[in-house]
């Protein structure tokens, strides 16, 4: 294992200061820089957007967004990426631009990089729960700020309207309180079946948090199938007692059903992996760990196609989809993309179908300068100024603070062809990776400067708060704690 994965390694397990982290040589700038042709600038000045508003507002009326209806011709999904979990700005920006993509644009579901059936089970009470209780039940730690709220805000008030705002996810990582929802669910029709789903599910969140004893996950794995399978069954042979319990909501049973079909593929053919990396960092031996963690990611972004793929063409066939990710999951070519920290896995955007591909427009959000968080809260200082030739570099000289540019429909002409041509970006606004902008994304929000996200921490104390292995190991739990993360 070469030394900069085993330092990556080492910083994952060890919750290391940002500090740390940037005392080593995570850059390679120096060996692709290049100069700016003046015609990118021209261009840019010309073609990009202005994005005049950063957060939503009362009586927006979105002028400065009315482009993306061109833009946006034909496109049934919108993805909207960050390339950072922490940025403040891209929460609040994102929630603005879903308010527009609702109200004007006629996107009906906002699907979110967390929970499946978490995402669900908040959406049944989002008219009723307030706007931060919806917000915790549904969606990671992450994104549990001041800037996200408004959202959730406006999807409460949409829900008592004619064109209500739907909440999913697309996730297949747990975040710790399912098990609560389907003992309340179930209780009326069957206590017994209600106290087995609790305990069912709270066993499948302890072995993904804490495992790390892979002959014992083995041993196991056959009963944890087979409880599962005995819910699922539960659920088809009393589908109209359960539906009397939510008469508004008759997609409730079939999105129940496809979660237990999904638990019972993860304990099948993903847990291991998440576990042989926890057991494999305990040991030091890196790069084991490296290759586990590699082989999980892969799993997730293909459990996360097939579900966003199941959400679009089976659930909501006839509804317009916004995405909120991180750039990493959404863009179109991951295995074209090279960062020395981690392997170019494909990665979401890469593996949906290409009917669904067609049909979606995806946009990375990119910062120029400030903070962000990282997955553990820690601040993440944005790299700047940034060398000639860096994507940052060259949109920062568009003339506007905060911008919007289409990639999509340009051609590869004088003035277009930094899009065409590898690049370096920040991921996180640390790290170096190279991209060809175009190969990755059909448009980019650029914000200026972004700030840490103000958190709302959550005072429930469940599974969700509680300390995990997998917290610092790179995988994204619901408890979000990793430095780096696989997003």
């Amino acid at each position: 294992m070469n030394n900069k994965r085993k330092r990556f390694a080492l910083a994952m397990a060890a919750c290391l200061s940002v500090t740390t982290i940037l005392s080593s040589n995570i850059s390679f700038a120096a060996t692709t820089a290049s100069t700016e042709d003046p015609a990118w600038t021209t261009w840019l000045q010309k073609r990009s957007h202005a994005v005049e508003k950063l957060a939503p507002s009362q009586g927006d009326t979105f002028r400065d967004l009315r482009f993306l209806k061109k833009v946006l011709k034909g496109k049934r999904v919108v993805m909207l990426g960050e390339s950072s979990h922490g940025a403040a700005e891209f929460n609040s920006s994102k929630a603005r631009l879903i308010q527009y993509l609702h109200e004007e644009l006629d996107y009906d579901v906002i699907a979110f990089e967390s929970g499946l059936v978490e995402t669900a089970a908040a959406d049944l009470h989002a008219g009723q729960a307030t706007p931060l209780n919806t917000m915790q039940n549904a969606i990671y730690g992450i994104w549990h700020t001041k800037e996200t709220l408004p959202l959730f805000e406006y999807l409460k008030k949409e829900k008592s309207g004619k064109d209500p705002l739907t909440l999913a996810g697309f996730d297949m990582q747990p975040q710790g309180n399912y098990q609560e929802f389907l003992k309340k669910w179930f209780e009326s029709v069957n206590p017994a079946m209600a106290e087995k789903a609790y305990q069912t599910e709270t066993r499948f969140l302890q072995t993904y948090a804490t495992e790390t004893d892979v002959e014992r996950f083995r041993a196991e794995k056959g009963s944890m199938i087979n409880d599962y399978k005995e819910l699922l069954k539960f659920v088809r042979d009393n589908k109209r007692a359960l539906s009397s319990r939510y008469p508004k909501h008759p997609k409730l049973i079939t999105i129940t059903e496809y979660a237990l079909q999904d638990r019972i593929h993860t304990i099948d053919h993903i847990l291991e992996k998440y576990i042989l990396f926890s057991k494999y960092m305990q040991e030091e031996k890196y790069e084991e760990a490296q290759k586990a963690l590699d082989e999980a990611s892969v799993l997730r972004d293909q459990a996360m196609a097939k579900h966003l793929t199941w959400l679009a063409e089976k659930l909501y066939p006839n509804k317009k989809i916004i995405v909120w990710a991180h750039n990493i999951h959404i863009r179109k070519a991951n295995t074209k993309t090279v960062n020395p920290y981690r392997a170019s896995v494909p990665t979401m955007g890469q593996l949906l179908p290409h009917r669904l591909k067609n049909k979606s427009y995806v946009v990375g959000l990119y910062m120029n300068r400030g903070v962000s968080a990282l997955n553990n809260r820690e601040p993440a200082p944005v790299r700047y100024p940034h060398p000639e030739g860096n994507l940052e570099s060259i949109l920062e000289k568009a003339g506007h603070t905060n911008l919007f540019v289409d990639l999509l429909r340009q051609g590869n002409k004088p003035g277009t062809k930094w899009m065409y041509t590898e690049r370096q970006a920040l991921d996180w606004g640390m790290w170096d990776e190279k991209l060809v902008p175009r190969e990755q994304y059909d448009g980019i929000l650029f914000i200026d400067e972004t700030h840490m996200p103000s958190y709302i921490d959550n005072q429930t104390k469940s599974l969700k708060s509680a300390p995990s292995v997998r917290s610092a190991s790179g995988v994204e739990p619901w408890v979000h704690g990793s430095i780096w993360g696989h997003r």
